[in-house]
């Protein structure tokens, strides 16, 4: 009865191995966040959450499985040998199966697991000759490899239990490793020695465990790194590193690749790069490679490699944007890789990347980003829309439209050539939606005469204004592309505090479509998490206020909130559970914007002037006693957007940070808005804030004080948001780099030269982890935080 039970466990096993289901599915593939498409939102904790839940489904029946037949191999290993036989036939057709499957960070346990089942299975096989032995062997080592050959990740979600269980599991496999050291160990014929692949495997496997136990113990390591055996060996040479290269790049190129970076040591990239330009056909399939290959700028040593782009797998749309700065030499080969690597990607993708594609034409000197353009238009109006409004705002260097940028001709051939090329009804639901929209900026104009006026008199000429605009079919606002306006709440209008301009406020009525939540199957909603599956929606109607400014530059804030929401893109890509809300801002014209309004939020200063102490005393009041299951949940609201945010401002060095420019929502998350001041600009060139970002004494009391449970959580998650950003260092750099030439004040000859230093390249995650955590120790009651605000109080009348 056992073996025909095992027998029946085994033929169904294979069956999902044949049909790709469970862990062997095409759906668990786990993509970069720079791959898909990037949001606007708020960070969705249900999301997350559902991920999750998706991927774990598919993979656990496959652990629960593995982990059975592991007991019963060890109970009957010296039983029957058909019953061995039946592991041994499992085992191989599985190991085949692992070396093509797609690693989700959550995968992690359940492929090692069947890794040291295998193991096991060949230290206990007993009547199988050297040449089956040595065969065996070695598919094992390339199917524990395989994991290797995807980016490094973190463990997706915050499951101390998982971790801790996948950090066991590395151990067992390299102490299993010694165990059938002997196998394969002499080369014998044509059968080489597995050694090398086994010190490869052992160096991956230590570079993986010490990575992990990071994310694990962020805080304090001496004291809980209990079950290191074999980590704190010396650190491999670079003669073992370089050996162990050769051995990756002939086992499988990208696990190379990624060595390269997981070890990230100059030789070792300079010698991975080496073998790359002699081999290039050998990773066609790896866009990594080709950042590798080509490097910032084009290098002198490459020629006949070049070639090869025609066939290269296409790299991420930010990358692709960077391959047509002036760095590149406007080569043909790579040009046209940029294009179709470009193509290649949704409209909804790269739609992302308006402000980078925009400023690339200043160095269209072929026609190719040209000719993107448009041709991306005939698919998608609500980009074309975009990439007028962006050319538009960039068309001048100051905000009175008085000094022409250089590229202003180029952008209104662009313009021109985009327009001419529309069809009727793209032509009239163009001319529609710009004449709605500037019916709506022009009132800031006609508010203009009011400015000395009192508050009543300037509500009351908005109000007048809004009455006459009549509401088209299908118009939209700039900032809100995804919703449709069917109403204007007439009343709304609401003048706003400026010294020479006249912003205002309005509300408008917009209908929205979201995606229908139904019980799908898990591989559609990790279509979906991939941006890949059929969604169904339906539409809502929701209020939107936005502010509308006239006079005053908007690109600063597009650029700092569109890097902010590629960190909430990073942050949700391994389930870190922080908070950020990207709010839309869209520059349409030169010192024009429209901005969303954060809704349910008051600024910090607002509840400094209703006479509120401190933020403790304010969460006190709106929630509860401390006790209170409302207070609770608001602190650890708090404690999410804290941390987010706060790496977020020391990595792009947000300043300004006074109390009205920091909002609180009724959920007690920290918000930050405004950001006219970043990376290497400050207020009035006054150095006041030498902080790495604001963490003042009142906050540090919302979070309990700094020996609570709270404030370590806080720094854990400052520590483990910091380590995701690093990962993704390089595109976000892109990003920046791309911008450097559009005369943004923010950027000075130093500024990406500081930006790649405050990501710690050259540290070890461990280091860096370190870092981060002596940061927080110096922002928390930093003098010149306190100082900055009572030069706001001084200056502006902002309290603190």
């Amino acid at each position: 009865m056992e073996s025909r039970i095992v027998v029946e466990i085994a033929e169904n096993w294979e069956n999902t191995v044949r049909t790709r289901r469970g862990l062997f599915s095409a759906m668990l593939e786990h993509y970069d966040p720079f791959y898909i498409k990037e949001e606007f939102a708020p960070s969705d904790k249900e999301l997350i959450v559902k991920r999750h839940r998706a991927a774990y489904d598919l993979i656990a029946p496959h652990l629960r499985v593995a982990q059975f037949l592991s007991s019963h191999f060890n109970a009957t290993r010296l039983g029957s040998p058909y019953i061995q036989r039946i592991y041994y036939r499992l085992i191989n057709i599985t190991l085949d199966a692992l070396r093509e499957s797609h690693c989700h960070p959550l995968a992690r346990e359940a492929h090692f697991h069947i890794v040291l089942l295998g193991l096991r299975i060949l230290r206990f096989s007993i009547g199988l000759s050297a040449q089956v032995m040595w065969r065996f062997k070695d598919r094992l080592l390339s199917a524990a490899l395989s994991w290797f050959a995807s980016a490094p990740r973190w463990s997706f979600g915050g499951n101390r239990l998982q971790i801790k269980a996948e950090t066991h599991l590395l151990e067992d496999i390299r102490m299993a490793l010694e165990k059938v050291l002997n196998v394969g160990l002499e080369t014998v014929g044509s059968r080489k020695s597995l050694q090398p692949k086994v010190d490869l495997l052992q160096l991956l496997l230590g570079k993986e465990h010490i990575r992990l136990t990071v994310w694990l113990f962020p805080l304090d390591h001496e004291r809980k790194h209990v079950f290191t055996s074999g980590h704190n060996a010396k650190p491999p040479t670079e003669a073992a590193l370089s050996i162990a290269l050769k051995t990756a790049w002939a086992e499988n190129p990208a696990i190379a690749i990624q060595f390269a970076k997981r070890f990230d040591m100059a030789s070792l990239t300079a010698e991975c790069r080496f073998i790359l330009l002699n081999f290039p056909e050998k990773a066609l399939n790896q866009p990594d490679a080709l950042e590798l290959l080509l490097g910032p700028a084009l290098p002198t040593d490459v020629s006949f490699q070049l070639k090869y782009l025609l066939y290269w797998a296409p790299v991420n749309p930010i990358t692709a944007v960077t391959y047509f700065l002036p760095a590149y030499s406007n080569n043909p080969f790579v040009i046209q890789y940029a294009t179709r690597a470009l193509d290649s990607h949704p409209v909804d993708v790269v739609f992302f990347y308006v402000p980078q594609i925009v400023q690339t034409l200043r160095y269209d000197v072929l026609g190719y980003v040209e000719r993107y353009i448009i041709e991306t238009a005939k698919f998608s109006q609500l980009f074309a829309h975009q990439i007028i409004w962006n050319m538009n705002a960039n068309a001048f260097k100051d905000e009175d439209s008085t000094i022409p940028d250089p590229v202003k001709p180029t952008l209104d051939k662009v313009t021109a050539s985009l327009i001419s090329s529309f069809s009727k009804e793209d032509e009239a639901f163009y001319q529609r939606e710009f004449s709605f929209f500037n019916e709506v900026t022009d009132i800031s104009g006609k508010l203009k005469p009011y400015i000395k006026k009192s508050k009543p008199e300037k509500k009351q000429k908005i109000e007048e204004e809004l009455r006459k605009i009549q509401v088209e079919v299908g118009v939209y606002l700039p900032s809100n592309p995804d919703g449709v306006v069917v109403g204007i709440d007439r009343k709304s209008g609401k003048p706003l505090q400026s010294h020479a301009k006249a912003p205002y406020m309005a509300t408008f009525r917009i209908k929205k479509e979201r995606v229908f939540e139904s019980a799908d199957d898990n591989e559609n909603q990790l279509m979906k998490a991939a941006g890949k599956g059929a969604e169904k929606k339906q539409t809502y109607e929701v209020w939107q206020s936005a502010i509308f400014k006239v006079g005053d530059d908007c690109r600063q804030d597009v650029l700092a909130l569109q890097l902010i929401a590629a960190f909430r893109g990073i942050f949700h890509n391994v389930g870190l559970d922080v908070y950020v809300f990207p709010y839309r801002v869209t520059a349409t014209a030169p010192g024009c914007g429209v901005i969303d309004v954060l809704p349910n939020s008051i600024s910090r200063d607002m509840l400094g002037r209703e006479a509120v102490n401190g933020l403790y005393d304010y969460f006190v009041s709106k929630y509860g006693s401390e006790d209170s299951i409302r207070f609770q949940e608001a602190r650890n609201s708090f404690v999410k957007s804290m941390a987010a945010y706060s790496v977020i401002s020391y990595l792009l060095q947000f300043k300004d940070r006074h109390n009205g420019n920091i909002m609180i929502d009724d959920a007690g998350h920290i918000l930050h808005i405004d950001f006219g001041f970043c990376f290497d600009i400050v207020p009035g060139g006054v150095k006041f804030e030498q902080a790495p970002f604001k963490l003042t004494p009142e906050m540090v009391a919302v979070m309990g004080g700094p020996n609570a449970q709270a404030y370590h959580w806080f720094e854990e998650l400052c520590i483990k948001a910091f380590l995701a950003s690093r990962e993704h260092a390089g595109h976000l750099e892109q990003m920046v780099g791309t911008m450097l030439d559009s005369g943004l004040p923010c950027f000075k000859p130093l500024t990406m030269k500081n930006l790649e230093g405050r990501f710690m390249k050259e540290r070890s995650e461990r280091e860096a982890a370190d870092g981060m955590r002596a940061l927080i120790k110096k922002s928390y009651g930093s003098w010149s935080t306190k100082g900055y605000d009572q030069f706001q109080l001084l200056t502006n009348g902002i309290p603190y």
